[in-house]
């Protein structure tokens, strides 16, 4: 939860130069918080978390806090018995697939010795063969769809023809019709002709009521419109006669036309005929062709299926010949760069060494970085040249620089510092078990540097927390917002005894 507050949650840190990498956690910010007393006046880095995490891990460590980089995308480097054993699994899984390889080859040709099998000069000659088949399949199916094509346009013939025979017949039927309604007019003009002619015969007889003569008789009772109607019929017979004659040489026509289409429709039938017996027996052929090709490509593609499967082992053989002369490769000590560069080393020991002269750290402090232990040096000196009160002061203004780097350059720190007697230099030589003041401890206790160490921290209490554990009281002249707590111990009637 705090490392989510703080925005560095799932951070990485490398372990070592192989590019090993651990989780950030809290108890590794909590190094740059809390500082016991043995550590504060201790020899060793204050970036040390602890004996067993290594200075690689450290350095890494206080690299993330200062720069905000982890080591999450740091590839891990192996080491030589790790790509020994990973080389070796890796010949086994090759050696697997070889195997399983072969035993499909096995059973694709299970009666051929797959040491002398050669599938290049099969899928050759298959495919020679395949490509006379093809030839001979494209010929047989060309015939064949000539011959379908050749029926189905002779019933297209043939039934435009059945087509004309049926109206041919029908036209024929009608005109037969015809043929008989011009013999009954005929028939009926006759009657009227004979009629008219017997009135006229009958017109030249003496009167049978007053026995006149013809020549004598006054009325001719009609016999004008008799010989007008019989010129009507003769007429109406020549038309009809005219007609039938017409229809007798259309009739004639039709026949003849009928008797075409009959014998055209006869030779397109035993066409028909003749062209169901070819497609009868070109069909099988075509089928023939097309099973053998079809049977002689299923063989060859388990010749080809079988060419790639020797590919891929041929290609799996190489690979495990590869492997076989594998090396492990030695990770170089330099390949992963612990800790901070001397730019960031530079401008941290600016920091520190502003919060010393602040305290105003007898003698005008230089404050460097040393890239090797990535300590501080105090002018130059190293941390074991110094006295345990100025040790103590150094790792003061260490953890309290690396809270002041953080927040000027906007970068995660939790804002709590908690330090365990950092102003040893002030302890009575006689009663302290630390025993006496070095000669640089004489000159902090002289240079009343107590008094500004609690000063420079309340003013930079505006944007952190400060706890200072010491057994002698702070000065007088705190701000009104510092809060004093002093234990009076178990054998006192007053005041806080503890820390519980």
């Amino acid at each position: 939860m705090l490392l989510e507050e703080l925005g560095v949650s799932r951070k990485q840190i490398a372990n070592n130069t192989d590019g090993k990498k651990s989780a950030f956690t809290f108890r590794h910010f909590a190094h740059y918080m809390f500082t016991e007393e043995t550590p504060m006046m201790a020899e060793w880095s204050p970036i040390q978390i602890s004996a067993q995490s290594g200075p690689t891990f450290d350095k890494n460590v206080f690299k993330f806090l200062l720069t905000g980089v982890d080591d999450s995308l740091l590839v891990v480097a192996k080491s030589t018995k790790e790509q020994h054993t990973e080389n070796v699994g890796k010949i086994e899984i090759v050696e697997e697939m070889i195997s399983v390889a072969l035993d499909e080859l096995g059973r694709m040709f299970p009666e051929d010795n797959l040491e002398s099998l050669d599938l290049d000069d099969q899928e050759r000659r298959i495919s020679e063969t395949i490509s006379s088949w093809q030839s001979t399949l494209s010929l047989r199916q060309s015939r064949l769809d000539a011959l379908v094509s050749s029926r189905r346009s002779h019933r297209d013939q043939l039934a435009d023809f059945d087509a004309r025979a049926e109206q041919i017949d029908l036209t024929l039927s009608r005109f037969d019709l015809l043929g008989s309604v011009y013999n009954s007019d005929l028939e009926r003009l006759e009657g009227l002709g004979e009629g008219a002619e017997a009135l006229l015969a009958g017109a030249q007889r003496t009167c049978p009521l007053c026995g006149a003569d013809p020549g004598h008789q006054r009325h001719a009772h009609g016999y004008e419109a008799v010989e007008l109607s019989q010129k009507a019929v003769s007429a109406e017979m020549a038309k009809i006669r005219a007609e039938k004659a017409d229809l007798t040489r259309a009739v004639r026509s039709l026949s003849m036309e009928r008797e075409g289409v009959n014998a055209r429709r006869q030779a397109i039938s035993e066409t028909l005929q003749g062209l169901d017996l070819s497609i009868a027996t070109a069909r099988p052929s075509e089928a023939q062709a097309r099973t053998e090709y079809e049977r002689l490509d299923r063989e060859r593609q388990r010749i080809r299926n079988g060419l790639s499967l020797k590919s891929r082992i041929d290609a799996l053989k190489k690979r495990r010949a590869e492997l076989a002369t594998f090396k492990p490769r030695r990770q170089s000590k330099d390949a992963v760069t612990a800790g901070i560069s001397g730019t960031a080393g530079h401008d941290f020991a600016m920091v520190v060494q502003s919060i010393l002269r602040a305290w105003q750290f007898p003698g005008e402090p230089v404050v460097s970085f040393d890239g090797r232990t990535h300590d501080i040096l105090l002018n130059g000196s190293d941390r074991r040249s110094n006295g345990k009160g100025v040790r103590a002061l150094m790792n003061a203004a260490f953890k309290i620089g690396v809270l002041e780097f953080c927040r000027e350059r906007e970068l995660p720190h939790p804002g709590i510092i908690a330090l365990d007697s950092p102003l040893l230099s002030y302890r009575d030589p006689h009663k302290s078990r630390h025993g006496e003041l070095s000669e640089d401890e004489v000159a902090v206790k002289n240079a009343n540097l107590n008094t500004y160490f609690y000063g420079d921290l309340a003013q930079r209490a505006k944007h952190a927390q400060f706890i200072i554990v010491e057994n002698d009281p702070p000065p007088e002249d705190l701000p009104d917002d510092s809060r004093v707590t002093t234990f009076t111990g178990p054998f006192a009637d007053t005041g806080r005894k503890g820390f519980l």
